[in-house]
């Protein structure tokens, strides 16, 4: 006999999603009408998840999440084993495209930037660990959503989250890659290509970035692919 999952953990998680895939702080009101239920249940799983430590309210009421998430997230991180074997594969695209290459992964509402390896180029991108992207603007926030469930991008939709256009995603899809580029002096250009695990599913996004000024977009396109390919086939078992 199959056990079933307990409905009542389910309806708490689903409030962590709605306060995971919003941009700001939320109040009761915008949870409650968002999972489409009463005001007085919503509130009592909120209250469980606070005693838990997962959210938190801010002083004028609304509630968020807890950075309990990120040292949950760097740990899912090293369990899958995903530091060190894509530390390897960060360098290799950094020999290969001359820019600074990262790694970012799906977060709430934007793509956060979890490992990172520097080009040795007097102008490199100024994108740290922890910086946190635009989903419709960014090459790495296009193949996030691109490559997303359909529920996580419904859920983002509707919480008002700014997506990449429809044309946008088929084309990411299409393309196997995303491009963002803009011009300015200070503008930043990418690359980036989704990372997924055996079963299929995108674990995160693999990038090559640096000023627009002088960003060879072809000859990133191809080291991202190429790598990214790599890393692909290994995470799905091949030697």
């Amino acid at each position: 006999m199959a056990v079933k999952p307990l409905s009542s953990t389910l309806k708490v998680l689903q409030v962590l999603d709605v306060i995971a895939s919003a941009p700001t702080p939320l109040r009761l009101t915008q949870i409650a009408r968002a999972l489409g239920e009463a005001r007085g249940a919503v509130h009592q799983r909120l209250v469980t998840l606070a005693t838990a430590g997962w959210v938190e309210q801010t002083g004028d009421g609304a509630y968020r999440l807890t950075l309990r998430i990120v040292a949950q997230g760097a740990m899912a991180m090293k369990q899958a084993s995903l530091g060190e074997r894509l530390a390897t594969a960060l360098e290799d695209l950094v020999a290969t495209s001359g820019e600074t290459s990262s790694i970012a992964v799906l977060d709430g509402a934007e793509a956060v930037i979890v490992r990172r390896v520097e080009s040795g180029g007097m102008l490199r991108a100024d994108l740290r660990v922890g910086t946190r992207l635009p989903l419709d603007r960014t090459a790495f926030g296009r193949v996030l959503v691109a490559h997303a469930p359909a529920g996580t991008v419904s859920r983002l939709r509707a919480a008002g989250v700014p997506l990449p256009a429809p044309e946008v995603i088929e084309r990411v899809r299409a393309e196997g890659i995303a491009i963002s580029e803009g011009p300015g002096p200070r503008a930043l250009s990418a690359v980036a290509a989704p990372i997924f695990d055996l079963a299929g599913n995108c674990l995160c996004a693999l990038a090559a970035s640096g000023p627009y000024a002088g960003f060879d977009a072809a000859r990133c396109a191809a080291a991202v692919r190429t790598v990214a390919s790599r890393i692909n086939a290994r995470l799905q078992g091949a030697p």
